[in-house]
């Protein structure tokens, strides 16, 4: 058995020294088409979206794209600096994410990815039907519960709708501690936030309104929103500033076209369930400039995402 373990854990640091590799490596093949991706698991990462890198660089071949690799990192700053040495090409994640990249490493979202079918989406501040609190403002001295600090829906949107009503945040060790004229904050996972609220560890919580259409019956109806933020791009597709301008346009247009393909089709299903890509609107670009401006005044320290 041992052996066996022995092995297979072999095997898998080689795969992975193939799959990082070095900037020179890259540099020498110049052909490799490289997808970047922030996890803490590189075999699941790399097993959902294999499929997705390898039909780019099949339609890529007429740009000189010869295969294509997934680089995998554990922390949105190691992909940064990846994105900024060249050892990536492109990327996708939510806006947060994507506007911190930009930030930090030069990167420029392209497209927009329809995730789930849903070209955009909002976020929504939820409370319990009995807590009396009927308005943002009824926030005061009470705890709103947000999931990881780079949640774009269940944390930065959100949080811009209670700072645009000129309240006052205040992070919390802990649930209780609000004070009387600021609204305490706290942290938890992904998808934790409205369990804090259904326990009764926050009087409040955020998320995105299709996390709240998609809780079961009993508990959606025993909650309400008072708080709706603004719409924005559910995912986007971003590249690195220098990456070859024929290359780029080709690339896009390989990403714009797959739901027009058969095999396209096939694929985008199996990645996020996603519908199609295609250009992000003007309004759209405005809103990210102002989410990246605020995300860089929060206390959260960005670099620890």
């Amino acid at each position: 058995m041992n052996t066996i373990r022995a092995f297979l854990t072999v095997a898998v640091l080689l795969q992975f020294g193939q799959i990082l590799g070095t900037p020179q490596m890259f540099a020498a093949e110049g052909r490799i088409l490289v997808f970047g991706r922030v996890h803490d698991d590189p075999v699941r990462a790399i097993r959902d979206r294999q499929e997705f890198v390898d039909y780019l660089a099949k339609k890529l071949q007429p740009a000189g794209i010869t295969g294509a690799r997934i680089l995998v990192v554990e922390k949105l700053s190691k992909l940064a600096r990846a994105v900024k040495d060249g050892e990536v090409d492109l990327f996708h994640d939510s806006v947060v994410p994507t506007m911190v990249l930009s930030r930090q490493s030069g990167s420029v979202p392209i497209l927009r990815q329809w995730k789930s079918g849903e070209a955009e989406y909002d976020s929504v501040i939820l409370v319990k039907k009995n807590s009396g609190i009927d308005a943002l403002t009824d926030l005061k001295g009470k705890t709103v519960a947000f999931d990881e600090p780079h949640s774009t829906s269940a944390h930065v949107v959100p949080r811009m709708l209670l700072v645009e009503k000129k309240l006052r945040l205040i992070r919390l060790t802990a649930a209780g501690e609000a004070k009387p004229n600021a609204v305490g904050y706290i942290f938890g996972s992904d998808g934790s936030a409205i369990n804090f609220l259904i326990s009764g560890r926050a009087d409040a919580a955020a998320t995105s309104s299709r996390e709240f259409k998609e809780l079961r019956p009993e508990v959606r109806e025993s909650l309400k929103v008072i708080g709706d933020s603004m719409s924005v791009p559910r995912q986007l597709v971003s590249v690195r500033k220098d990456l070859d301008a024929k290359l780029r346009i080709a690339l896009k247009e390989a990403l714009v076209n797959m739901d027009n393909d058969v095999e396209g089709q096939q694929v985008l299903k199996r990645q996020q369930k996603t519908t199609k890509f295609d250009e992000i609107p003007r309004a759209s670009m405005e809103q990210l400039k102002s989410i990246e401006q605020f995300v860089f005044t929060l206390p959260e320290r960005v670099d620890s995402w």
